[in-house]
């Protein structure tokens, strides 16, 4: 949901510097138009007119390649969940009425709020021209104040919904809305900042041209602020998921690295989601701890049972020696933990169980057990980031008292110090075969790259997504590169018949795209590790109830103005070569 809302947003950006371009390209016909009667509300309602066929046509083609997207991404969802649940074969993409008419509402509203802007812009042509661009750059500079005032004030607004003690998404979502925003609305008078800051060291660089290219980046602010604005929430909806999945990725690795205290463990082969709770075979479980270099083995068993908040899974485990360093624990335990969870007065609950049911250690709790239910003592509460929403562990002894249930669906092999691994694994898996086909031995390791694996394929669509909102924005300054290039043109001209030859021209165009791309990637580093934290300390919790650690790799920085630069340097390719190879005497004919 937050990186479609995101591309909305860069759309949004996209829709107004098309539209502005449009408007640009037609000035004198619109002055014309003027001059024979035209009034300024029929031009107006003929460029919203305009957008919204073209918004309406731009929304089914989007439907169309987002049903089609849908087609590729669904294997990525399916795939995500046979690694984490169950086997699924998706035989058709099912789409509802509901995201049908929720995507045309939203195509079609943000085409209205985006044209509005160049329409009002359409109608301050006047008959005379006077409409200079001149006029629009004094406007936009005037404006600065209020838009830097009203960035500050949403970015306030949604830093105090976020101190709202609240477990709404909702609320999360539009806090993360209103920082976006706020953020976006402040880049126009950072931009203007740094343009400043850099015309002295440009000079000295690049001498005449990097005094143009950093003046004409000032004097252009309604163009390359928007412009700036789109390519750095699109680098830094890059960053902030990278942040996100970055300390997601190290939160799960060392919590299985702690979790996993075995050297090898025994379950059935079957897939994941009923593993756990298909029992071994006695004879199994009597001979395994007899085998050679075994120092001490660990029993497990899990159940599924349903509460009015979803699914629950029960965890019995009697424990070895190292099975006690596998918790990790968030905030204070009981006293005595071990001797009450062993007693059967308390039981450990993971993280997400607790949030969703607002549990803190020592509050009771009441779970169905055979013929009845039983109250427990939260003894203490642990990271869990497994794939199910809540789980409790109770100790063996107690959960075959109350469930009436003997079996173990689980063996945690610790081997001697020194013991070969696979020495062990050959030797267990010898006694497997001879017991049952259908079990398995898997030593630590590999489940924890395995693990790893499923997580880097899970968040695969997260990384189609962020292509794709680069996509849109890399459509966006593209179109307000072409629009500044045109509005130009006559002061391009100029230079051109002053002696500046198509490369040196190439050259300017080339540095100016390059300083915008550069300022975006600075611009985004900031907004994208608010996002990530947003991201990790309350959407993901109010989401999953994960408290992640919150990380921001230093490749994201090289990653953000990589592509940033790359990004606007591609866009203004075009332009640039466009410009070089055209006449001046063209452009000054025209005027």
């Amino acid at each position: 949901s937050a990186m479609s809302l995101l591309a909305l947003l860069v759309g949004g950006f996209l829709i107004y510097n098309a539209m502005t371009f449009s408007v640009l390209q037609r000035r004198r016909l619109l002055g014309v138009l003027r001059l024979l009667g035209v009034s300024r509300r029929e031009i107006f309602v003929q460029v919203i007119s305009e957008a919204l066929l073209i918004g309406a046509a731009g929304t089914l083609l989007g439907i169309l390649a987002g049903y089609l997207l849908g087609q590729g991404l669904v294997t990525l969802v399916a795939r995500t969940i046979n690694d984490l649940y169950f086997t699924l074969r998706v035989t058709e993409l099912s789409v509802t009425a509901a995201s049908l008419l929720k995507g045309v509402a939203l195509g079609m509203l943000a085409t209205l709020a985006a044209a509005l802007l160049p329409a009002l812009e359409a109608t301050r042509v006047t008959p005379i021209a006077a409409s200079h661009r001149s006029v629009i750059e004094r406007q936009t500079k005037r404006a600065l104040p209020w838009l830097l005032a009203a960035g500050a004030l949403l970015m306030a607004s949604g830093a105090l919904l976020l101190l709202i003690p609240s477990r709404s998404l909702t609320v999360g979502f539009s806090a993360l809305f209103l920082l976006i925003t706020g953020y976006s609305l402040l880049v126009p008078g950072a931009v203007v900042t740094m343009a400043r800051l850099l015309r002295r060291p440009l000079v000295l660089l690049a001498g005449f041209t990097g005094r143009l290219a950093v003046r004409g980046i000032a004097a252009s602010l309604s163009r390359t602020g928007l412009a700036v604005a789109a390519l750095t929430l699109a680098i830094a909806t890059t960053v902030g998921m990278g942040s996100m999945t970055a300390s997601f990725r190290a939160s799960v690795s060392s919590w299985l690295q702690q979790t996993l205290q075995g050297d090898i463990y025994v379950s059935a082969s079957e897939h994941s989601s009923i593993r756990a709770s298909t029992p071994l075979p006695s004879a199994l479980i009597t001979a395994l701890p007899k085998l050679p270099g075994i120092r001490e083995v660990s029993l497990g068993r899990s159940i599924r049972f349903e509460e009015p908040l979803g699914p629950v899974r029960l965890l019995a485990i009697r424990m070895a020696t190292a099975s006690y360093r596998g918790f990790a624990f968030k905030g204070a335990t009981v006293a005595a933990l071990w001797e009450r969870f062993h007693r059967g007065e308390v039981l450990l609950v993971s993280e997400p169980y607790a949030y969703r049911r607002n549990l803190k250690t020592g509050d009771s709790i009441e779970i169905p057990v055979a013929g009845g239910s039983r109250s427990f003592t939260v003894g203490a509460i642990f990271f869990d980031y497994g794939t199910d929403p809540g789980l409790l562990v109770v100790p063996m002894d107690v959960y075959q008292k109350y469930w009436q249930d003997d079996a173990v669906s689980t063996i945690g092999v610790f081997l001697q110090p020194g013991y070969p691994t696979d020495q062990a694994l050959t030797a267990i898996r010898q006694l497997l075969g001879n017991a049952d086909t259908r079990l398995q031995a898997t030593p630590n390791r590999k489940i924890l790259e395995h693990s790893l694996e499923v997580f880097d394929r899970t968040f695969t669509i997260t990384r189609v997504l962020r292509l794709l909102v680069i996509a849109v924005a890399f459509v966006g300054i593209l179109s307000a590169f072409l629009a500044l290039q045109l509005e130009r043109s006559l002061e391009y001209a100029i230079l051109r018949a002053t002696g500046l030859t198509p490369a040196e021209l190439l050259k300017l165009v080339t540095l100016q795209t390059g300083i915008l791309g550069c300022m975006a990637g600075v611009l985004a580093l900031p907004l994208g590790w608010l996002m990530g934290r947003v991201l990790i300390e309350v959407i993901n919790l109010r989401s999953f109830g994960w408290s992640l650690q919150s990380l921001f790799p230093p490749e994201l920085f090289f990653e953000a103005m990589l592509l940033s630069l790359g990004a606007a340097l591609l866009a203004g390719l075009y332009p640039g070569l466009r410009l070089a190879r055209s006449a001046p005497a063209a452009a000054m004919r025209a005027e």
